[in-house]
């Protein structure tokens, strides 16, 4: 009968409705995961010290630093740390936020930067000197920092480098990681004089996860490496050395493994996925629209 003819256009009309509105959040729900995966990709390019390997001094050339000196000049040195891909040029901001969210480049990024404290003076010439740096996956910026955890790669990996911004190289040599609260005011405060040291160094093998013993001169600096713990609310992993005028050659040096698809991306990181993704959707809807149509006027031929 008519009456059931329109009950059926309406039931139609209804399903079609709700198969476009499927259709729609389905795509978008695509779009927006094929570009959050994309963004990520980004981030972690952004904070791959690969990324900055070109600006690293060295004995043959510093030519490149300068260049990177010149584009940025709270840059002041360079930290490797040796077996790990923690080896990222240093800067320090007129307070500890501004690096926080920012480049060595000066770009807004929430990778943000390894910096120094905005307390500390630029030659490491205090006591204590504290380095920060975001704890990222994929083991970018003070990601790495994990690792020492295990107490067999805390044994196996002692050594370090900071190269001072026209002052020479620094070496370090780690004595101690441990798992504190960003406001300790004991590990975490440059407020402390060479006395303070011999209670200091005691504190820090009284609570350290993992130690050994080593013998301070009286003009041997620290340097704590800080990044968060998120296994505790406002939690720290910190690694601490001592500076000394002996650096050691780099016996932990990691095999660069290729990442073909990491690789493809970067190559092809000047298109726009994000107006792609749009553009391939539209075009979806649109054949979906045309069988659409083509199918209700067919159902309405058979109708008739």
């Amino acid at each position: 009968t008519e009456e059931q003819k329109q009950k059926l256009r309406k039931i139609r009309f209804v399903s079609r409705f709700v198969d476009y509105i499927i259709l729609i959040i389905s795509i978008l729900a695509l779009i927006i995961g094929a570009y959050a995966f994309w963004d990520t990709h980004q981030l972690m390019e952004i904070a791959d010290p690969d990324t900055y390997a070109v600006y690293k001094p060295n004995s043959e050339d510093r030519l490149t630093y300068e260049e990177l000196k010149k584009i940025n000049p709270d840059l002041i040195g360079w930290v490797d740390v040796y077996g790990t891909k923690i080896d990222y040029p240093i800067v320090q901001g007129r307070d500890n936020d501004e690096y926080l969210n920012k480049t060595v480049l000066g770009k807004f990024s929430t990778t943000g930067s390894i910096f120094l404290d905005a307390s500390n003076e630029k030659d490491f010439s205090d006591f204590q000197n504290i380095l920060y740096g975001h704890f990222m996956a994929e083991r970018k910026m003070f990601g790495d920092l994990e690792l020492f955890k295990d107490k067999e790669f805390f044994d196996t990996h002692r050594y370090g480098a900071i190269h001072k911004d026209g002052e020479g190289i620094k070496g370090i040599e780690f004595f101690a990681f441990l798992k504190t609260v960003g406001s300790d005011p004991d590990i975490l405060s440059i407020a402390k004089t060479r006395t303070d040291k011999p209670d200091l160094i005691d504190h820090i093998y009284e609570i350290a996860d993992f130690s050994r013993k080593l013998d301070f001169s009286d003009d041997e600096n620290l340097v704590v490496f800080d990044t968060c713990d998120f296994t505790i609310t406002n939690g720290r992993s910190i690694l601490i050395g001592r500076l000394t005028d002996k650096v050691e050659d780099n016996i932990c040096q990691e095999e660069v493994k290729t990442n073909n698809f990491s690789n493809l991306l970067t190559k092809n990181h000047e298109i726009d996925y994000l107006l792609t993704l749009i553009v391939v959707w539209c075009l979806l809807v649109i054949i979906y629209l045309i069988f659409e149509l083509i199918n209700l006027k067919k159902k309405e031929e058979e109708a008739k």
